[in-house]
């Protein structure tokens, strides 16, 4: 094998200063029992019972119970002997174990988004609908127990730790309270929730929470297969034939009703009534945008479209993306990156993905960031923008700080920015076509 000696050449002033990478996409969770002091006490009692439903069937999407419908068995024993087995699953619900995590793959900072496995969630909302399961219950409560519980997770590391808060639409004056609370315990944004379909995100009854967004300058994240434009799932009545087949089947779906939430917050008119409004779009990918910019903008300018639908918006669509929207681009695919200047350098934002299976993570960030950013050979300026500074200026990460955690643990430009000696990714996401579908 023919080793990569192909020197980084950098200005002499950066030849001191590591790459400072912060993760636009995290998750972290309680274990389930631990949510309960965060609870009402008028729900511990159900709460309980319900953690011994939990205790049998429920599972997290890292979990072998949950990794075992969807990976090889060599696969599954490999996660188990090198990721469960050594603990490294603990920095889900542990901060300083996260922190950990976080130092060995070279990570300044991180965003962090729930994950399935909130109270009273059973299963993720796709998995419960093909098991004819109801609706979580309590959602709002649950929530609120979550976000009270992430705000303790990140106050252990607040200059690298940033919280989105879930947030349940129906009740809209309720949401406003819980997005005000969120702002004053420093989280940065929310995450879109799953929407009803008879009550669009253009509607007005939610303009109250897209100014409240606006006015605290707090981000409004979607994240697939968390946010969607419904909330309908329709479990198939005949087996596929084969049951890992249904996640090729589902998820164009899930990927569609995510990205749609662009569709519904340009053409809704949202970011033209609320110009100060931030909205991220995370984990759906982001080959998609150059095409769907362009034909948004067709429809606008050269289609039969109405003219006068200018009064209502009163840009082209490019233009609205440009202004309000950024994207969390995760999990990075070479292709991705080597059409980045069509995507837009200073929209796109890595993601690390831990404690998902998929995430770069799992076979080294480092690596990673190699077979994807110098395999395209991504000049300094540009990759400095995408690992890090672009998601510190949509979260408000003090710069400073993190680049001081960056100089003791992140990685170096002549690492990552030179292509890779060998192809230490034959699986996953590395390779995955513009147009592939977003299963890891």
């Amino acid at each position: 094998m023919i080793l990569n000696t192909t020197v980084y050449a950098r200005e002499p002033e950066e030849i001191m200063s590591k790459l400072m990478v912060i993760s636009s996409d995290g998750h972290a969770t309680a274990r389930m029992r631990d949510y309960a002091p965060y609870l009402p006490a008028s729900l511990r009692e159900e709460f309980e019972d319900f953690c011994k439903v939990y205790d049998e069937g429920g599972t997290h999407t890292f979990e072998e119970r949950a990794l075992s419908q969807r990976l090889d068995p060599y696969l599954v024993e490999e996660w188990k002997e090198k990721v469960i087995d050594p603990g490294r699953l603990e920095g889900n619900f542990d901060p300083a174990k996260r922190l950990v995590e976080l130092d060995k793959e070279g990570v300044a900072g991180e965003v962090l988004f729930p994950d399935f496995g909130l109270p009273f969630e059973l299963y993720s909302p796709l998995l419960a609908a093909q098991l004819g399961e109801p609706p979580r219950r309590h959602p709002h409560e649950g929530n609120q127990a979550f976000n009270r519980w992430l705000a303790d997770f990140i106050s252990h590391a607040p200059d690298r730790l940033v919280g989105l808060a879930s947030v349940d639409f129906s009740d809209v004056d309720r949401a406003v309270r819980e997005i005000k609370w969120a702002k004053n315990e420093g989280f940065r944004g929310i995450m879109l929730p799953m929407f009803e379909e008879d009550v669009p995100l253009w509607s007005p009854v939610y303009d109250p929470i897209w100014a409240t967004l606006a006015d605290l300058e707090l981000v409004a994240n979607s994240h697939v297969a968390i946010s969607a434009t419904t909330s309908r799932w329709v479990a198939p009545k005949y087996a596929p034939p084969h049951p890992v087949c249904l996640g090729p089947l589902f998820v164009a779906q899930v990927e569609f009703f995510c990205r749609q939430i662009l569709d519904h917050m340009i053409w809704g008119g949202v970011l033209e009534r609320h110009p100060k409004l931030q909205l991220v779009l995370t984990e759906q990918g982001s080959g998609w945008i150059p095409a769907k910019l362009k034909g948004m903008d067709y429809s606008y300018d050269g289609s039969f479209l109405r003219r006068d639908i200018r009064t209502a918006i009163k840009h082209k669509p490019s233009e609205y993306f440009a202004r309000q929207v950024h994207i969390g681009s995760s999990l990075l695919t070479k292709a991705e990156v080597e059409i980045r200047e069509a995507i837009g350098v200073d929209k796109m934002m890595v993601g690390v993905d831990y404690p998902h299976h998929e995430g770069t993570w799992n076979g080294g960030t480092q690596d990673y960031f190699q077979a994807t950013f110098g395999a395209n050979e991504v000049p300094l300026d540009q990759a400095k923008k995408m690992l890090g500074e672009n998601a510190a200026k949509v979260f408000g990460f003090d710069v400073a700080k993190l680049q001081a955690v960056a100089d003791r643990i992140g990685p170096e430009a002549e690492h990552i920015l030179v292509p890779p000696a060998e192809d230490k990714f034959p699986r996953g996401d590395v390779h995955k076509p513009l147009g592939g579908a977003n299963i890891g």
